[in-house]
């Protein structure tokens, strides 16, 4: 049986909701997101990590869609066919009725979340003008909204290159890549020195050892290691935080991305504080990055385990 144990605290640091300054204040931290999507992606209400809707994920043919879709398609189509045919003077008008058509039909089929209907309209297009990136991308949005991961993979392959879509094509693969990995959760190894667990993490590209610690409410970094990845942290605000030797003042700086393995968080809060005794450690990893996750211990194997809250 393996052995999985919640993070134990190690330095108990908690933060005052008020905020060093003219007078006492309130204060909220803003905390991050987990994974970042592209912000093109199509937002829809948030599910447990591989639990598909099945009203949602398509499994009839084209024929079956709803009449809407068929009767739009039905136009799209007739409008390509006439755009072979045209001269160069109908043309600009003809391609203009096809934006209109293809935007506004899908405008509708997202604010009425209807996803597989959008589906089958995104397939069609491609089929119908596969030369155009856009058109590849679009579905393959729309397959990661319906966690059709493989194939919006498949989908985004043909235009990785393009000089216009590539890349939103690759920042759309890398969120894709982090949300397979995700589903399987991601393990972090652990270091163990001592009493303590360490795991390294990564900001600016420089890579920091912390202390896990859920006792601490947000993760901080000593003046040290901000100095050392460049943080400007002088002109920052202020927080009172309590610590094993009383309360603190210390500056509140915003990053915009904190990773931990293949786990990261975006716009995280982080504290500069000096860390009394070891001063091997960078810092301390909070509860404002582990409660992003569904986090644990894995004793036996000596991990930290990531995953996605449900």
């Amino acid at each position: 049986m393996i052995a999985v144990a919640v993070i134990s605290g190690v330095a108990g640091w908690q933060l005052h909701d008020w905020v060093k300054g003219a007078g006492v204040q309130q204060h909220q931290i803003e905390l991050g997101t987990g994974i970042d999507a592209p912000e093109t992606l199509i937002q829809q209400p948030v599910r447990a990590f591989g639990e598909r809707n099945e009203a949602v994920v398509p499994t009839a043919p084209m024929g079956q869609s709803a009449p809407m879709v068929q009767n739009a398609l039905a136009q799209i189509e007739a409008l390509f066919a006439a755009l072979y045919e045209a001269d160069t003077d109908a043309e600009a008008q003809i391609e203009t009725q096809l934006h209109q058509l293809i935007s506004g039909h899908t405008k509708e089929l997202t604010d009425q979340e209807r996803w597989s209907d959008l589906l089958v309209f995104r397939q069609r297009l491609v089929i119908l003008d596969p030369n155009t990136a856009e058109h590849h991308y679009q579905l393959a949005q729309v397959q990661t909204q319906l966690q059709l991961y493989d194939q919006a993979l498949y989908s985004l392959y043909f235009i990785l290159q393009d000089a216009v879509m590539g890349p939103k094509a690759q920042a759309l693969e890398q969120y894709i890549k982090k949300r397979i990995r995700f589903a399987q959760s991601i393990t972090v190894p652990l270091i163990k020195e001592g009493a303590h667990h360490v795991v390294e993490a990564t900001l600016n590209r420089g890579k920091l050892r912390l202390l896990l610690d859920t006792g601490a409410s947000i993760t901080t970094l000593t003046p040290s290691a901000a100095r050392r990845l460049d943080l400007p942290y002088d002109q920052a605000r202020s927080i009172t935080l309590t610590t094993a030797g009383g309360l603190v003042s210390a500056p509140l700086i915003e990053v915009q991305e904190f990773e931990v393995g293949d786990a990261s968080v975006q716009r995280l809060q982080v504290g500069i504080v000096p860390l009394s005794g070891n001063q091997s450690f960078d810092g301390l990893l909070g509860m404002n990055f582990l409660q992003q996750f569904a986090s644990s211990i894995d004793q036996q194997e000596g991990v930290l385990r990531l995953g996605e809250k449900s």
